[in-house]
C-alpha cells in the first residue's frame, strides 16, 4: 500500500525557525508519498499557558521569511491563512453548535482542525509543527489501521510506557470515513471550572486532545498507537527555543538516521541533556 497523504500542521508568530527545520525534514522523510504540507497560519497572538512556555523562543527567523523560503524551495508547501477563512462551517462540521478557537490554556482548537479540512488529500497526517519523525513501516500501519480497525492512528511514540491517551501531537485520519464520526461532543470544562474562566474572561473549552479522548471513551471514535518502533516513531521537540540551537540539525538529522542515545529512546520528548554528542 502506497497512499500519497497530505500532512498538515499549523504555526503561530513564534514557529518561524521551528518551520525552517521541520517542513524540509517532512519532506526528507516522506519523500513523494507526501502530496503536500499545508501549514494554517494563525495570526492572533499566543495566549494563556502557551504564550507563557514559549515566550524564551526568539523569532530569529520571522515567520513569513521562513515560510516564503519554504514555499520556494517546494511547491508541495502550501500557506493557509487562518483569519482570512469562514471558520463557521469547520466549526459547525467539528462542534456542532459550538464555537471554540482555543482552549482554556491557549492551546489552538479551530487552527488544528482547520489544517485537516484545508487538506487536499483523505488521507492526512495532522501533527505539530516541533514533531520529528523516523520512518520505517508506521505510515502503512496506520494506512491498514485507518481502513479496518481506527478512526484515530498515532504514529509509535518512542516512551512506550507513556500514557495511551490520545494525543494531538501527531495522528492520522481518513476524512471520508472521520467526518461521519463528528460532530464532537463534550467540549466544556467541568461546571466549576467554567464559572472560574468565565468570571475571568477565558475561554472554557479543554484542548482538541481532550475532546478525542471523550470520544474515545464514549466508543464514538476508535484509537490505536502505534506499539512497534522498529517501524519508525515520533519525537516531541519540546521547546520552541531547541529551534534557535546550533545543534538542533544535528539532532534532526539523528532522527532521521535512527541514530540516537539510547537515554533519549525512553523518552518521547526531546532532551537534550541525554545527547553528550551536544556538549
Amino acid at each position: 500500500m502506497h497512499s500519497s497523504f497530505s500532512l498538515a500542521t499549523n504555526a503561530c508568530a513564534l514557529d518561524g525557525t521551528m518551520l525552517a527545520h521541520t517542513v524540509p525534514h517532512w519532506l526528507r522523510v516522506f519523500g513523494d508519498r507526501v502530496a503536500e504540507v499545508v501549514v494554517v497560519v494563525d495570526r492572533e497572538v499566543p495566549s494563556g499557558r502557551i504564550a507563557t512556555l514559549h515566550r524564551d523562543a526568539a523569532q530569529l527567523v520571522p515567520l513569513d521569511d521562513s515560510l516564503n523560503q519554504l514555499v520556494r524551495h517546494d511547491t508541495r508547501v502550501r500557506v493557509v491563512e487562518l483569519q482570512q477563512l469562514e471558520l463557521l462551517p469547520i466549526q459547525e462540521k467539528w462542534f456542532g453548535s459550538a464555537r471554540p478557537v482555543r482552549c482554556q490554556a491557549g492551546t489552538p482548537v479551530v487552527a488544528f482542525v482547520t489544517a485537516i479540512e484545508s487538506a487536499h488529500q483523505d488521507l492526512v497526517l495532522r501533527c505539530d509543527c516541533d514533531m520529528l519523525f523516523r520512518e520505517d513501516g508506521w505510515l502503512v500501519q496506520g494506512d491498514v489501521e485507518l481502513a479496518n480497525h481506527c478512526n484515530l492512528y498515532e504514529p509509535p511514540r518512542l516512551d512506550q510506557t507513556a500514557k495511551t491517551d490520545v494525543s494531538s501531537r501527531a495522528f492520522m485520519v481518513r476524512k471520508s470515513v472521520f467526518r461521519g464520526r463528528l460532530p464532537l461532543r463534550n467540549l466544556r470544562l467541568d461546571p466549576l471550572r467554567i464559572l472560574h474562566r468565565t468570571l475571568h474572561g477565558r475561554p472554557t473549552w479543554i484542548a482538541l486532545e481532550q475532546m478525542l479522548q471523550r470520544a474515545v471513551q464514549t466508543r464514538e471514535l476508535a484509537h490505536r498507537i502505534g506499539s512497534d518502533t522498529r517501524l519508525g516513531y515520533s519525537l516531541h521537540a519540546l521547546r520552541r527555543s531547541f529551534a534557535n540551537e546550533h545543534w538542533f540539525e544535528q539532532v534532526v538529522r539523528a532522527v532521521e538516521f535512527d541514530d540516537l542515545p539510547l537515554e533519549q529512546r525512553g523518552h518521547w520528548d526531546l532532551h537534550p541533556e541525554l545527547w553528550p554528542v551536544l556538549h
